[in-house]
């Protein structure tokens, strides 16, 4: 089946295709490269909703965007520092 692309590079699954997978409007479709050929995997609306947070067990805790800018900006700081001493 043949679908164009537009060109922002999206692509409309085609209907049948849709069914196929069992695709919904809030589902989502799951990219695999394997052997330089892309295979698509659908993944119903309500499944995508379930794994939705699920990575959030392996995070370690949650830092704000505002304090990681300040660590950054201190490393940076105080890497400049140590690069001026030892000239």
């Amino acid at each position: 089946m043949y679908a164009k692309i537009s060109k922002k590079g999206q692509v409309t699954i085609p209907k049948p295709i849709r069914d196929k997978l069992n695709i919904e409007k809030q589902g989502s479709v799951l990219f695999l490269v394997e052997d330089g050929e892309v295979k698509l995997k659908g993944v119903p609306g309500a499944k995508a909703e379930i794994l939705a947070g699920s990575l959030k067990k392996y995070a370690k805790k949650y830092i704000h965007l505002n304090e990681m800018r300040k660590k950054i900006k201190g490393k940076i700081a105080n890497e400049a520092a140590g690069e001026g001493l030892s000239d």
